[in-house]
């Protein structure tokens, strides 16, 4: 049996998939003579090898006078194509080679049909061969026309070609069923020139390759889901349909389009593999039509923080609107910004996207301005609706949302920062905390300084609004044994929630001196009697029981004339003692008999501290043996008892070392 095999082309061949190309020839300017050519595919048909190809060739003579000896003629490209095997008929006659017309008159028309058949041993170097009708009229070409005979052992259609199927309006989601057929042609050729449909090994594949948005499916086992129908030869003059269902899945552009069907094959007995053969388009549309949708997106929406810490603060959106319809659409874009606070300002705000073509968009930028002055926690919304000006339905909304970030801040101040007190006394200084941040917030209060002076803070924490100022008291108290002018400093520390955000101020205390001086008499009794004429003395005790060193200025309250001190002042030291005498030294026209009571007044160097002895008193005798000299007698006066001077110098000394201990 003889075996049909058709040549392998390259990938070149087939960008000459083209529809027909017409040539028209003339005779003169007067003549006028067109000539043109239909196969089962525009100027395409198909044939096996020992198959013939069909083709129509209509000749119209449109001149004004006729043409005689008029030749129609096949020419090929390779001499391996003979014109015995083309036949000419136009239903009366047949003619094998040629087709002879002895004349054509002006304005008449004629039909020829024409076989081309593919002989055995012909040279095919691509699949689609061309084929010349040429029409001569004596020595002159009067027109012409090309067909293509295209080589192949099988032809691939939709089921209603060569018309189409009714074009069906689409939805998203909607399907319609088709058909597609698979035509085995291949023949072989019988000794007695007949020829016998024969099976054929070609891998057969029929492809979806049409637009995004529809998809393709059978439920026929030869139909891949990815790949389309998938066949591995055919028996002789078989045919395979495929029922198929188109459905719309997608956003595709409204309006009517078709859906196209790649169908190509490879010869598995090419040793080479060979190139795969294309089947020219056309032969397997389906038209289709999308109806009109409407549908949109908006985007950019989301919620900022904002940061007023160094000021006002701006924070800004890109917003998009998206044409998610398969027509051209405008969107109106509508704004609630009630729930934008006062002081905040918005940047102007568009109304309208203006006409978006199908998958068009349209960005802008909007931006709000959130106050220095706003409080932390503040919420600010506004929202943008875009609706379609062709569907009511069609509508998407976004919220834009700001909230203000908690910043801190605080101050410290006191009207007094020093003091001063005398020991054993309580202090208070009152402090203004002022929170300078723009929440409410926290603040950990800590006094540091010396332990023994007790530094306490009325509370530990404290919590203060936005903007505001609270008060709060910080204590100390003078420990009892600190001397005149002993000061520290006290340093008050406030910290925010934060952890980081603080302040501090210092506050000192000093100590104020305490005058406490104490007298009294050396001697167990407070009165003396003495002789007129004689002298004694009484001895003052003074004791400085005060925190600081001081000076007495010394006086006789309601004193005689002749009672005196040896000094008006004294120098005492802290804890110091001091004897100072009061000299008594009566005249003889001192009365006799008489008591005479006085007393030692002291003043602190205040000038305000006053101190008394208790109160001496004096009783005058009569001097009895006149003549004897007057002796001064020294009441209590011990032997080694130091004088008066070495008594203010042993003072002083006190005071020295009283200035030099530590606490």
């Amino acid at each position: 049996m003889q075996i049909n095999k058709r040549q392998t082309s390259t990938f070149a061949a087939a960008l000459l998939m083209v529809v027909s190309a017409l040539v028209f020839g003339t005779a003169s300017a007067e003549e006028d003579f067109s000539v043109e050519a239909t196969g089962f595919l525009d100027t395409y048909s198909f044939a096996s090898y020992n198959g013939t190809a069909v083709y129509t060739l209509t000749m119209s003579n449109d001149g004004d006078s006729p043409f005689t000896d008029v030749v129609v003629t096949p020419e090929f490209g390779h001499m391996s194509w003979h014109a015995e095997n083309v036949t000419f008929s136009d239903g009366s006659t047949t003619e094998t080679g040629f087709f002879a017309i002895d004349s054509f008159d002006a304005g008449t028309t004629q039909q020829l049909e024409v076989h081309v058949t593919v002989g055995y041993g012909v040279q095919v170097d691509y699949p689609e061969v061309i084929v010349t009708f040429s029409v001569d009229s004596g020595d002159s070409t009067i027109g012409s026309a090309d067909v293509t005979v295209v080589v192949t052992n099988w032809i691939a259609y939709e089921s209603n070609y060569p018309d189409s199927p009714a074009t069906e309006t689409y939805s998203i989601g909607d399907n319609h069923t088709y058909q597609l057929v698979v035509d085995n042609i291949a023949v072989t050729k019988n000794p007695d020139n007949t020829t016998t449909p024969m099976a054929i090994r070609d891998a057969i594949q029929v492809t979806y390759s049409g637009i995004s948005g529809w998809s393709v499916s059978s439920d026929d086992d030869s139909w891949h889901p990815f790949y389309g129908g998938q066949l591995e030869g055919m028996e002789a003059g078989a045919s395979q349909t495929w029922e198929v269902t188109v459905e719309l899945t997608g956003n595709v552009k409204a309006g009517e389009d078709v859906i196209n069907f790649q169908a190509s094959s490879t010869d598995p007995d090419d040793p080479m593999g060979g190139m795969p053969y294309y089947q020219p388009y056309g032969l397997s549309i389906i038209p289709v039509s999308a109806a009109e949708s409407y549908g949109v997106d908006v985007s950019g929406s989301g919620q900022r923080i904002a940061d007023v810490s160094d000021g006002a603060d701006v924070q800004a959106w890109t917003v998009g609107v998206d044409n998610l319809g398969n027509t051209q659409d405008t969107f109106s874009l509508t704004w609630d910004t009630s729930n934008v606070p006062q002081a905040w300002s918005l940047s102007a705000l568009p109304i309208t996207s203006g006409e978006l073509n199908w998958q068009g968009s349209f960005g802008f930028d909007v931006a709000i301005t959130v106050p220095s002055d706003a409080l932390a926690g503040t919420l600010g919304s506004f929202t943008m609706t875009a609706s379609s000006e062709n569907s009511e339905a069609v509508v998407a909304t976004q919220i834009f949302e700001v909230i203000v970030e908690q910043h801190f801040g605080v101050s410290l101040h006191t009207d007094n920062s020093s003091t001063d007190a005398a020991p054993g006394t309580t202090v208070d200084f009152s402090f203004a905390l002022s929170n300078t941040g723009n929440g409410i917030d926290s603040f950990d209060i800590a006094v540091d300084g010396p332990a023994i002076w007790i530094p306490t803070a009325s509370v530990t924490n404290l919590s203060v609004a936005a903007q505001a100022t609270e008060q709060f008291l910080v204590s100390v108290t003078v420990p009892a044994d600190k001397q005149a002018g002993d000061s520290r400093e006290f340093s008050v520390t406030v910290t925010s929630s934060d952890g980081e955000t603080s302040t501090y101020s210092n506050v000192t205390v000093g100590t104020t001196q305490v005058y406490d001086i104490s007298i009294s008499l050396e001697s167990d009794s407070d009165k003396i009697s003495i002789e007129q004429g004689t002298s004694k003395q009484f001895i003052l005790n003074v004791t400085n029981n005060g925190n600081g060193p001081d000076i007495l200025s010394l006086n006789l309250v309601d004193a005689p004339s002749w009672a005196s001190l040896e000094a008006s002042t004294v120098d005492i030291g802290i804890g110091s003692n001091a004897k100072f005498p009061v000299t008594l030294s009566p005249d003889t026209a001192t009365l006799s008999g008489k008591e005479y009571v006085f007393k030692v007044e002291a003043i602190s160097s205040d000038g305000e501290s006053k101190w008394s002895s208790p109160y001496m008193t004096v009783e005058i005798e009569v001097k009895e043996t006149e003549g004897e000299q007057v002796e001064v007698e020294e009441v209590e006066k011990e032997e080694d008892s130091p004088g008066f001077g070495f008594l203010i110098s042993l003072l002083a000394l006190t005071f020295v070392v009283f200035n030099h201990r530590k606490d």
